[in-house]
């Protein structure tokens, strides 16, 4: 489990070699050994004895800022299995079996995608034909990656991207094109955009990627270490790569609130030449994106909430690369 320390002026502390977290009203206890990760997202009281025993316990300890973005970790001599598990992941990233696992988590990328598409299609009765042809050809294509020879070839990655962006030219205009005015939009805008779609969606993902890294952080995993996104300077590669299959279930939470109607004010203001969030609209995002990641949902077939969802998938690739023999 990860415990996360997100209520401010807690104490958290050690009693009986247990973590024992104390708050106003209430307090608990909980053994090192139930303790994958400490997250840290607000101002709290931290006893020396509680940080070593998670070092001596080799638990990383991570302290995010208001917006989730991890800022620091407690580093410790004690995590000699990091170091292991690190270079299993270098070995992992240059073996054909990591292409099993971008296939799967770009086609359950796809899948959310499609049932975001069926879900427009239900509410927007006019794009039911539209819908119905890209789904057609989506499910081409993803047969055409399905049944494709060898999967450990840099030649399916090829596949899988195309794939992927075959999906997202079908997806997008679909999906903006039958939002109320101011929302719609004709394509996605992944720099600089204008228009409030794209800004909002932009800013939460980048919520989602500050999530995301937090749970790749907490396995210990490098986050610069990708295997379906390039590696490049100051790019945490792995965050992009496990975030994928949660993008499209940011774009249904924002089109719900833009079909009930619920952004009754400016989201974006102009300062200078950039157009940005405005203060009002940062307000509203966080607070939605805050409250959807703690919702429950239901998702490769088990119903948490999404946190433990990212968490999990985080922890299934620690687990194909602590196979691994070096």
């Amino acid at each position: 489990m990860q415990i996360v320390l997100d209520t401010r002026g807690l104490h958290f502390s050690v009693r009986n070699k247990c973590f024992f977290i104390e708050a106003e009203s209430e307090s608990r206890i909980i053994h090192p050994s139930r303790v994958s990760s400490i997250l840290i997202t607000a101002p709290c009281r931290i006893s020396s004895p509680a940080i070593v025993m998670a070092a001596e316990c080799e638990i990383p300890v991570i302290i995010c800022n208001n917006y989730g973005k991890p800022e620091a970790r407690i580093w410790s001599p004690h995590f000699i299995n990091i170091s292991t598990l690190r270079r299993k992941q270098y070995q992992y990233c240059m073996e054909g079996r990591a292409m099993q696992w971008a296939e799967l988590i770009v086609l359950r990328k796809i899948e959310g995608q499609k049932s975001n598409l069926v879900y427009m299609a239900d509410r927007k009765p006019s794009l039911t034909e539209d819908v119905q042809k890209a789904l057609d050809e989506i499910a081409y294509q993803t047969y055409f990656v399905a049944t494709w020879k060898s999967k450990q070839e840099i030649s399916f990655k090829k596949k899988l991207m195309f794939l992927e962006a075959f999906t997202a030219g079908r997806y997008w205009p679909l999906i903006g094109q039958k939002l109320p005015v101011p929302w719609r939009f004709i394509t996605r805008v992944k720099r600089n955009p204008s228009d409030p779609f794209n800004c909002s969606i932009n800013y939460l993902y980048g919520m989602l990627k500050n999530q995301t890294e937090t749970s790749v952080l907490g396995m210990g995993l490098d986050p610069a270490l990708g295997i379906i996104h390039r590696d490049g300077y100051k790019m945490p590669s792995l965050v992009f790569d496990l975030m994928e299959p949660f993008r499209p279930l940011v774009d249904r939470m924002l089109v719900d609130e833009i079909l009930q109607d619920n952004f009754g004010f400016d989201i974006l203001e102009k300062t200078g030449k950039e157009i940005l969030i405005s203060k009002q609209g940062r307000k509203v995002l966080i607070a939605l994106f805050n409250e959807w990641v703690k919702s429950r949902i239901k998702y490769s077939g088990t119903v948490t909430n999404v946190q433990n969802h990212i968490l999990t998938e985080a922890r299934y690739l620690k687990k194909r690369i602590d196979d691994l023999r070096l």
